[in-house]
């Protein structure tokens, strides 16, 4: 009875919208003030992660297709994270 309520996209759609709320809880209460930025950003690379493999179906996908999946993720992250970084450091001197 219990596989019938609680099935894989259903919970996966619980923690997306979890996610989203620790999110937007993190930049309204600017809890951690400088860091918080890239917290949203790494909550938005689990995210999307969490989509490409489960609801893209890329968790079937090749070992090399998946590497590439999780690179791009990481890159992008990355480079956002960076940037903002850099941005505010040349924006404090």
């Amino acid at each position: 009875m219990i596989n019938y309520l609680v099935n894989i996209p259903s919970a996966l759609w619980a923690v997306l919208i979890g996610l989203s709320v620790l999110s937007v809880a993190l930049i309204e209460k600017q809890t951690l003030g400088f860091y918080g930025v890239g917290g949203i950003i790494l909550i938005s690379a689990i995210k999307s992660r969490l989509v490409i493999l489960h609801y893209m179906e890329a968790k079937h996908a090749e070992p090399k297709w998946r590497f590439l999946y999780e690179i791009w993720n990481f890159t992008a992250a990355a480079i956002i994270i960076i940037g903002h970084y850099m941005t505010m450091a040349k924006v404090a001197s």
